[in-house]
Formats: structure tokens, C-alpha cells, sequence
């Protein structure tokens, strides 16, 4: 069976989210950039962001099935680190408003592949 249940289809669905997220901040970093607004030392942020979510959306569109777990493997290396640096980097510099949507994306991202691990056995 290829299906997945209905809370497996959430978790599917908040992975996805999370590629989306991860293409829309490199879009406004991107723009950022353009706009002259952020140091140009942050420049190579825009295209490892667009990268990285549209990875991780089409890992998660299209390689989540019942009794996959590579999926769930390139997902955890796509999203987990550079959500913790972001975490990390955005309380150091006193963004707390950021830190707190970050710690909830990663919260979410865990407790996803925790239940679609469940189901790929």
C-alpha cells in the first residue's frame, strides 16, 4: 500500500510547507540582496535557501510513500541543521520573534518524520 494515513498525510504536508518556507526566505533574502538592504556578504544565502526547499518539498512531494525511509533521511539533512544555525545565529543577534517561529518549524519538522517514520516499517 502506497497510501498514507491521515495523520501520516499531515506530516506529509508540514514537510512540504517546510520546502515551501525554505524557497520563500531565499526569494526575500534574494530580494533583499537586489534591494541593496542586507550586506552582500549574505548574497549566497538566497540560492542554498531556494535549493534547499525545493529539495525538500520534492522529497517530500513525491519520495514520501509508505515504507520509505531515505526520504525521511534527506529530509532531516535538508531541514534540521540549517533551521538549528538560523535558531542559533537569529538569538545571538536578539531576534526573538524569528527564534520562536524557528524552534516551532523545527518542532514541527521533528514530530513529522517521527510519524511517518512510524509508518515506514
Amino acid at each position: 500500500m502506497n497510501e498514507l494515513d491521515g495523520r501520516s498525510l499531515t506530516a506529509k504536508w508540514v514537510l512540504v510547507s517546510v520546502g515551501w518556507l525554505f524557497m520563500a526566505t531565499g526569494l526575500i533574502i534574494a530580494g533583499l540582496r537586489l534591494a541593496q538592504l542586507i550586506p552582500q556578504s549574505y548574497g549566497w544565502l538566497a540560492p542554498l535557501f531556494l535549493a534547499l526547499g525545493a529539495a525538500g518539498t520534492l522529497t517530500a512531494w513525491f519520495g514520501l510513500r509508505e515504507g520509505r525511509r531515505w526520504p525521511l533521511v534527506i529530509l532531516a539533512l535538508l531541514y534540521v541543521p540549517w533551521t538549528i544555525m538560523g535558531l542559533i545565529g537569529d538569538a545571538r543577534q536578539g531576534y526573538w520573534h524569528l527564534v520562536s517561529a524557528e524552534w516551532l518549524g523545527l518542532l514541527l519538522v521533528v514530530w513529522a518524520i517521527a510519524i511517518i517514520s512510524r509508518r515506514a516499517v
